[in-house]
């Protein structure tokens, strides 16, 4: 018998959703990613994103969670594309999804540093954004080598302060306002399509992704076959309720025709006014603190997935071996932790020496990156939880054929409309930060290459797991 360190299996249906809405950041989502949706989306047709972002992530999560309850692993996307399309497009399907969550991991440890200079200079504490980065790393890097549970604990503080500050601000709008601030033009045509549609739902679709990230838990959930399905469409569902919510209550104390001169002059201090002028300078300073609570917390749960697809690679021999020792009094992938922390400063000191702006500029360009590729890839396991269910004569129709056809078709024109738009995100017209998109399918065609290297073709419809090993 195997006297190695294993992850163990803990959490709770209730932890999980901590964790996966945590990587959601419903509070970071407000402050940081709406202006974003204001300005170079759709403007007031903003709250509609929310919901056709949340109906098609729904409809893909149908298949995902399915699979998991039929391919139980920790390679989350991975196994259920190898299940469905075979090993190779599996492997590739790590790398992508590996490179994708660091490029998430990137743009919050960005808009921590950003948002906290921001809210810091105004107390008179005058230091670059990317000290601040730095010392959010360091917290993330201790974290990430204790167990998942205990990341999950204090997640919890973290996300009732979030759902409580944006519960004030919405009450204080609505006795502010009254029923006047939810004006219906908000769902007219003519808001919806207005601006650009692309950047709108990339907007929509960042909010969510988080969601899917619940599936990586499985080996440390108490009761994975309950547990993941439960927490993966709850916190759809509460997190979904509270964008659109927050974000029509938030055009409406403006106005649809103001909204966007005004987000657009404020950029990163726009839900800041707002906040300060519906509900009072003390909530404002409340949820400056509770907002950078959120982007950490976002940022460590974003860390801890990523940390765990390298893990899973790395027990695949597709990364150093080493990175797939896990801590033997934790229980925690520690190497893939630190290896992640480290990268990750090291990635945004040479941005930030290079002088990137961190907000309109690197911040949205690793952020539509991120999009592109957490969501561009549930297309593709959308069409292999078709192809494995249909292979085996599944009877349910709608979860294993229909709601993941529509996902994946829906979310495939998102992805194509963030693409057209990308140079909108970047802020430039360089061919090369806006072929960044390609690292993703550059990721994509390495796995598939390796695999045919390494991989025997009766493999083809093996799961995607990981062999945890232990270094002293």
């Amino acid at each position: 018998m195997s006297t190695q360190p294993q992850l163990r299996g803990s959490l709770t249906t209730g932890r999980i959703v901590m964790l996966v809405v945590a990587a959601a950041a419903p509070l970071g989502v407000v402050i940081g990613n709406v202006p974003i949706g204001l300005i170079l989306g759709n403007g007031a047709g903003l709250p509609v994103a929310f919901l056709i972002a949340a109906s098609l992530i729904a409809c893909s999560a149908a298949g995902y969670v399915a699979m998991s309850r039929a391919v139980p692993s920790a390679g989350g996307f991975a196994a259920f594309v190898t299940a469905g399309l075979g090993p190779r497009l599996g492997r590739g399907t790590a790398y992508a999804i590996a490179v994708a969550y660091f490029a998430g991991v990137l743009a919050l440890a960005t808009g921590f540093g950003y948002f906290s200079n921001l809210i810091l200079a105004g107390l008179g504490i005058e230091l670059p954004w990317f000290a601040w980065t730095v010392a959010a790393m360091t917290v993330v890097a201790v974290f990430g080598r204790r167990s998942v549970d205990s990341s999950a604990k204090l997640l919890l503080a973290f996300m009732i302060a979030e759902f409580a500050i944006l519960v004030v601000l919405d009450i204080a709008i609505l006795v502010k306002h009254g029923l006047p601030a939810l004006p219906l033009d908000v769902f007219s045509p003519d808001h919806v399509f207005s601006g650009q549609l692309g950047p709108a739902l990339m907007v929509g679709f960042t909010s969510f992704i988080g969601v899917e990230s619940a599936i990586i838990y499985a080996k440390e959930a108490k009761e994975p076959e309950r547990s993941i399905p439960r927490a993966t469409f709850g916190a759809i569902a509460a997190i979904a309720a509270f964008y659109v919510l927050t974000t029509w209550l938030v055009i409406g104390s403006i106005g649809v025709d103001d909204v966007v001169a005004s987000a657009t002059e404020s950029e990163g201090s726009f839900i800041f006014m707002l906040t300060a002028a519906n509900a009072g300078n003390l909530t404002l300073t409340i949820m400056q603190i509770f907002f950078c609570t959120s982007l950490l917390a976002c940022l460590l749960a974003l860390h801890n997935a990523t940390t765990r697809y390298v893990h899973t690679l790395a027990g695949e021999k597709a990364l150093p071996r080493t990175l797939s020792a896990v801590h033997a009094r934790h229980a925690s992938p520690h190497r893939a932790s630190d290896a992640v922390a480290g990268l990750t400063a090291i990635v945004l000191l040479v941005c930030a020496v290079m002088g990137a702006e961190p907000y309109i500029g690197l911040g949205t360009s690793l952020t539509g990156l991120f999009t592109v590729g957490v969501i561009g890839l549930q297309i593709l396991v959308s069409i292999a939880a078709i192809v494995y269910f249909r292979r085996r004569r599944d009877p349910r129709i709608w979860t294993t054929l229909v709601a993941p056809m529509v996902g994946g078709v829906g979310i495939a024109v998102g992805v194509g409309f963030i693409i057209a738009n990308y140079s909108t995100l970047t802020g430039t017209n360089s061919l090369v930060a806006n072929s960044l998109p390609a690292v993703l399918g550059i990721a994509l065609a390495a796995g598939v290459l390796w695999g045919v290297r390494s991989q025997p073709a009766a493999g083809e419809t093996e799961s995607y797991e990981s062999e945890e090993i232990a270094t002293r």
